[in-house]
């Protein structure tokens, strides 16, 4: 009797260090479709608690059907985080062939989640909405793994509007967005922004001519905005006569837009571009771009009040729920802002828009550094207070 209750306490010893062990060192899964704010995250997480281990579940590719590597996969990588690569599919508003296709491989993405999250073990799931999360969210519901979810817009989207259900946090970026969350789960957190955008070098990794020109800084977001990109391509010849053009293409776009640089002849250094600029790079660029230019998405438009700038939107417009448009109006009424419809914009109307803008008086209300960094902070303080009660 007296060997077995040794063996029975050296047993109830070894799965109380296993647990205080885990709980001092959890695993914390990041998943979902918003890259910037999951990074901004990241680091506030390895920051504050460096033994955390943070794996990242999401696309390896950037578009279906497409082997070009996803920004999200390359960054993650090179940030030494362990990346598990899903394929699934997602719930379109439009129907058509390939939304049926795409619907089929939602059990697929499931199953395949599942699997990944029996793996890992993490501790606790924080999504960033978007398709992606819908897989990784459920399965973790099955599988009694507790769930924040992070929303950027001003209204939850499709995946978000469920995973909400489901998660024992929802945190979000506008106060008018907790109407349509219970009160004991909605959290006011605002976007996080990653802190390296505040801190930028003396001199970016590319050349800038020097010349008191103004900058425009065209971005399509992680992953560029091709149709976008095809609406200004024929401009940029008119564009670099009296500016200097800093445009992060993506890379479906780059080979097109490299075409357009070879082009310029002597005025080719005024039009600088990359299919992604690195997040020094990208500082730089935000504390000297007169006009920024781009779709409206949240984490743009976030960046772009946080430093305040003049802005140029052309909302995606199929954009579910028509958030960009909301996004860009929303900047409109608190900075310095023009609205151009992609149906109808052409390209004299586009640079007209851009040289009145960089004439224009600025009247945006530039965010402070704080405000501006408390988003990552205040969520990895929810992610402390799940983890602390588990």
């Amino acid at each position: 009797m007296v060997v077995y209750y040794r063996d029975r306490q050296a047993e109830l010893d070894s799965v109380r260090d296993e647990r205080l062990f885990f709980m001092n060192n959890p695993v914390i899964c990041i998943t979902g479709g918003h890259q910037t704010p999951a990074i901004a995250v990241i680091e506030a997480v390895q920051k504050s608690h460096p033994q955390w281990k943070v794996v990242w579940v999401g696309r390896k590719y950037a578009f279906e059907g497409n082997h070009t590597l996803s920004p999200e996969y390359t960054l993650v990588r090179s940030m030494n985080i362990q990346f598990e690569s899903l394929t699934t599919g997602r719930v379109q508003r439009n129907l058509s062939v390939q939304t049926f296709l795409s619907f089929f491989k939602i059990p697929f993405g499931i199953i395949q989640s599942v699997f990944i999250l029996k793996r890992i073990h993490p501790n606790l799931i924080v999504s960033f909405g978007g398709y992606i999360a819908f897989p990784v969210s459920l399965a973790a519901f099955f599988l009694h793994i507790p769930i924040i979810t992070h929303e950027q817009t001003h209204s939850l989207g499709l995946t978000n509007a469920f995973i909400a259900k489901i998660a024992q946090k929802v945190c979000v970026t506008y106060p008018e967005t907790l109407s349509g969350i219970s009160k004991n789960k909605g959290v006011l957190t605002g976007l996080p922004i990653r802190a390296g955008m505040f801190f930028p070098p003396s001199h970016p990794s590319f050349f800038v001519p020097k010349t008191p020109m103004p900058i425009l800084y065209i971005t399509g977001g992680s992953t560029g905005a091709v149709s976008m990109n095809d609406i200004l391509f024929p401009v940029i010849p008119q564009l670099v006569k009296d500016m200097i053009v800093i445009h992060q293409t993506g890379a479906v776009s780059f080979p097109k837009a490299s075409i357009v640089k070879s082009k310029l002849l002597e005025k080719s250094m005024r039009y600088i571009i990359k299919p992604f600029f690195e997040i020094q790079d990208m500082a730089w660029i935000y504390r000297h771009a007169d006009v920024v230019m781009g779709r409206s998405g949240a984490n743009t438009v976030a960046e772009i009040a946080a430093f305040g700038k003049k802005a140029l939107f052309i909302p995606l417009p199929w954009s579910g729920g028509q958030e960009q448009q909301k996004n860009a109006e929303y900047y409109q009424e608190h900075g310095t802002a023009r609205i151009l419809d992609q149906n109808t914009v052409n390209s004299d109307s586009v640079v007209r828009a851009i040289q009145a803008m960089t004439r224009m008086e600025n009247q945006s209300i530039k965010s402070s550094k704080a405000s501006s960094l408390q988003g990552a902070a205040a969520l990895v303080s929810e992610i402390e207070y799940l983890l602390s009660a588990l």
